[in-house]
């Protein structure tokens, strides 16, 4: 009975959406800004399958009467979306559809298994692009203030002017792709991962996904100073292809490492608050 409750409603739902989330793929193909959405959705789907007794145990109490709300605001976020060719609002809604469906098929308790998964989808969706601009201008003049001042501080001589770099015969620019903004969206995605799987208080999740920000920028600085260091000493050939994604794949795996320990110290000083 619960499963074909679920096939009545997975179908219409991916008639809906087939559009929406095909798009969606085709962009996490083309923009690497968001290529880690092939392993949001898997993440999820791993959740849901590490926790399938834990869901068949869970009594399914009946509709709760937010669910209503949810859907129909959702769909109506929908209509929105399609009317104003707007598909961040659009795919936004599939989040609100799902959770209002958990809440009318299985109830609040059930819902509370499901919140994780389906939450975690948010991290799949490009942001707007007038709100990605608003986020990685800043950053990306950050980046460069910051990676100017410490390469001063070692005595390179430089001139810094908004987000480009003046070394002795060469220039260097904090472009898009080196702002931080991927490196942040998808430390901040592993850092929500991370954190639901390994820690059981949500103040200790909130911590470790707080400090996803301050590591994802932090090694794009360390990535800017290691350019401009061996850009300076071997040329500006090092700052672009081969060393230049290499560099990227090592700084990601710090940015890894850094999270992992932060959630070890995070889980110690959990597990000696409940003794």
């Amino acid at each position: 009975m619960r499963t074909l409750q679920w096939i009545l409603v997975a179908v219409p739902l991916g008639l809906l959406y087939y559009e929406p989330l095909r798009s969606l793929v085709h962009q996490w193909s083309q923009d690497p800004n968001y290529s880690h959405g092939f392993l949001v959705p898997l993440v999820s789907a791993y959740y849901l399958w590490e926790k399938r007794e834990t869901l068949k145990e869970t009594p399914m109490t009946g509709a709760h009467p937010l669910g209503y709300l949810l859907v129909v605001g959702s769909l109506g976020l929908y209509i929105l979306g399609r009317m104003g060719d707007e598909m961040f609002t659009v795919r936004l809604s599939l989040l609100g559809v799902l959770s209002g469906i958990a809440l009318l098929l299985g109830g609040r308790e059930w819902f509370g298994k499901l919140r994780f998964p389906i939450f975690y989808l948010l991290f799949m969706i490009p942001l707007p692009y007038f709100l990605y601009n608003e986020i990685a201008v800043p950053m990306k003049l950050f980046a460069a203030r910051v990676s100017a001042a410490a390469l001063h501080a070692m005595n390179y001589t430089l001139l810094r002017e908004g987000n480009v770099l003046h070394l002795p015969g060469l220039t260097l620019e904090v472009a898009d792709a080196c702002s931080g903004m991927r490196s942040l969206i998808s430390v901040l995605a592993l850092a929500g991962a991370i954190g639901w799987f390994f820690h059981k208080k949500a103040g200790y999740r909130v911590v470790l996904l707080a400090l996803g920000v301050p590591i994802a920028v932090g090694v794009n600085v360390v990535r800017i100073i290691a350019t401009g260091i061996l850009a300076h000493h071997f040329g500006p050939e090092t700052a672009q292809g081969f060393f230049h994604e290499f560099a990227g794949l090592v700084i990601f795996g710090v940015a890894l490492a850094l999270l992992f320990t932060a959630s070890f110290v995070l889980g110690r000083w959990e597990r000696k608050g409940d003794e």
